[in-house]
């Protein structure tokens, strides 16, 4: 008999597992649209870019910085929305190949959505979203599932 203790937050290198997501990623969410998140290494983090698209053409845009808490136990990502308020996620891998985000309202006092990001192969991953908004419980969440592909260069 073999046993195998679970990965603890502790055993997972964050800043390791984050490289992963370095490229251009394309998901579809309609007919003729997409979504193009590109991650870019910035020293010890990254500046991400998200463009929504119908027919090639670009119709929102929003740009962020992704980082690590104290000791690069969690991962930290801003988004500065065409608003101007700034959005939260704060995420961590729970293994190898899956990060958890969980997104915060604009004061950065609940959590509305929550992502689950399972990576199938390097090339493809899956989110899993469920996004309660200003509901009081998640019962009522509305989920949504994506798969992501890395654009070829």
């Amino acid at each position: 008999m073999n046993l195998h203790a679970q990965s603890s937050e502790t055993d997972l290198d964050q800043a390791e597992l984050m490289k992963q997501f370095v490229g251009k990623w394309i998901t579809e969410i309609g007919e003729d649209s997409t979504v193009i998140w590109e991650i870019i290494p910035f020293a010890k983090g990254y500046e991400t870019n998200l463009n929504w698209q119908a027919k090639g053409e670009t119709y929102s845009s929003r740009t962020g910085i992704m980082g690590f808490t104290g000791e690069y136990r969690k991962v930290n990502w801003y988004i500065l929305y065409s608003n101007g308020m700034i959005g939260r996620y704060l995420g961590e891998f729970v293994s190898d190949n899956k990060l958890i985000f969980k997104r915060f309202n604009f004061d950065h006092t609940n959590v509305f959505t929550s992502y689950e990001i399972d990576f199938i192969t390097p090339d493809k991953y899956k989110v899993i979203a469920k996004s309660k908004g200003i509901k009081e419980t998640w019962d009522d969440a509305e989920v949504t599932e994506y798969i992501y592909t890395r654009a070829k260069k």
